[in-house]
């Protein structure tokens, strides 16, 4: 018995002495080797986040930043795949429910529901200064007291937008109103895998799943983890030619497409506002070192946004309604200052306001698929 118990101790230690050679190798390979990286689409270095132009006059974006990384944590829920755990900070706040907060409006007359991801979160946003936010200013100014509620979860892909839709309104609850801001987690997602139509990171998640049947895809699971040792046997990637970049620009855009008729459809009576999201790579005329920003990143990336973009223009104008902003909004390729969202807000604020005129009437109902309401948080 002695033997059996020494035999395990030893083996114990020699699989900590494994891992940590192992973690340390990691550690390793990650600080010396580079990444498998795609051709730049030109020459230019990306700004650093917090320099960008597009914010320099942002004092608190450090303090922000600092605060984004504590509250990035998720936790998992069925279909849409995640939300945030709660987080009460000085700049960003997510209620009980893992949805982001926008300041309170008193006597609103409508409810708004926004759909979408990270930029319509409000990733480099303050509380005050998210795209909700800036919704329910500029809808002021107009004389219309709204309320906006902030569905948008970092990641999100147009489908996972129509699903927290759909799990809203099953719990009873129905806005005057809904906002869907999507399509560039759409092209992403599709740049990742060559398909269009899945979420991002989907193969990981296929993975994960076949791992608890088989042994050997457990492993692989596991290995994945280890990004700076898959390095060494990563293939160099595969530039794609405009012919397949072009085909699947034409099924995103499908794809795209199919998901806003299912939300009309779902939304009834509801009126529903679809904006394709916009990105620093479909601007006119980039702003300060935005050219940087679009230089900066992949060419397959900015073209296949691009070729996307322009069937968007075509098939449906009243969707993809392009950005010009009068100074620099980007400080990435995807994600908008404070002023890029207020521009934001103003090109859909004429549309918002014309389907309010008739909209329905909300309805409140509670449950851990809709924001906590601001009764319910005091």
């Amino acid at each position: 018995m002695k033997a059996i118990t020494r035999f395990i101790g030893q083996l114990w230690i020699a699989f900590g002495v494994a891992l940590l050679l192992l973690l340390l190798l990691e550690q390793l390979v990650r600080a010396v080797l580079p990444e498998n990286a795609r051709a730049q689409f030109g020459a230019g270095t990306m700004p650093d986040r917090e320099r960008a132009a597009a914010v320099t006059a942002d004092a608190w974006i450090g303090d922000y930043w600092r605060e984004h990384e504590a509250a990035r944590h998720t936790r998992w829920r069925s279909y849409v795949y995640w939300r945030r755990q709660p987080f009460d900070g000085q700049l960003i706040d997510v209620d009980a429910h893992g949805f982001r907060v926008t300041p309170a409006v008193a006597d609103a007359a409508h409810t708004i529901w926004l759909f979408g991801g990270s930029t319509a979160w409000g990733t480099g946003n303050r509380q005050i200064g998210t795209l909700a936010a800036a919704l329910q200013t500029t809808l002021s100014e107009r004389g219309i007291r709204a309320r906006v509620l902030n569905f948008a979860e970092s990641g999100y892909v147009s489908h996972q937008s129509l699903q927290a839709f759909q799990l809203a309104l099953r719990c009873g609850a129905a806005p005057s109103l809904a906002v869907f801001v999507d399509g560039a987690n759409d092209v992403f997602a599709a740049y990742q895998r060559g398909v269009a139509g899945t979420p991002q990171n989907e193969s990981t998640r296929e993975l994960e799943f076949l791992s608890s049947r088989q042994v050997s895809r457990l492993l692989v699971a596991i290995g994945a983890r280890f990004q700076g040792i898959a390095r060494l046997v990563q293939p160099a990637p595969v530039e794609r030619d405009a012919a397949t970049l072009e085909q699947l620009a034409d099924a995103i855009a499908s794809q795209y497409l199919a998901t806003v008729d299912q939300a009309r459809a779902i939304a009834g009576a509801i009126p529903t506002v679809h904006r394709w999201q916009p990105t620093a790579f479909d601007l006119a005329t980039p702003k300060a070192d935005e050219s940087d920003i679009v230089n900066a990143s992949e060419r397959d990336h900015v073209l296949l946004q691009r070729a996307a973009t322009s069937r968007l223009l075509r098939r449906a104008p009243d969707i993809a309604v392009p950005l010009a902003p009068p100074g620099p909004v980007f400080f990435d390729f995807v994600h908008l200052s404070e002023r890029g969202q207020q521009a934001l807000a103003a090109s859909m604020a004429d549309e918002i306001a014309q389907k309010l005129a008739n909209a329905p009437a909300a309805r409140v109902a509670r449950c851990d698929n809709v924001p906590v309401m601001e009764s319910d948080a005091r």
